[in-house]
């Protein structure tokens, strides 16, 4: 499984996002539950991987090549679902 947070980036420098780091935290936490530690979390590398993804609110989750949600941290039980839907390859 692929995980990616997009955060803001400005001047081709990344920059401090609450609701990034808030994130973060709450998707390692869900990940940690489901039995998912070793699962890495990745982060926007540039700029211009930023602009690819037309983002207008940070932050952006990505799982398996899906934007999932942008601007805010949902309840992890959220984020369990987004990560067991997608365990299942995307089928209900």
């Amino acid at each position: 499984m692929q995980i990616k947070i997009i955060g803001r980036w400005e001047n081709g420098k990344p920059q401090k996002c609450v609701l990034c780091d808030g994130l973060r935290k709450c998707l390692r936490s869900a990940l940690d539950e489901l039995g998912f530690s070793d699962t890495p979390i990745q982060e926007c590398s540039s700029q211009e991987e930023y602009d690819s993804y037309g983002v207008f609110v940070a932050p952006l989750l990505i799982i398996n090549g899906k934007a999932k949600l942008a601007g805010r941290v949902p309840p992890k039980e959220m984020l369990k679902e987004f990560l067991r839907f997608e365990l299942k390859g995307g089928k209900p």
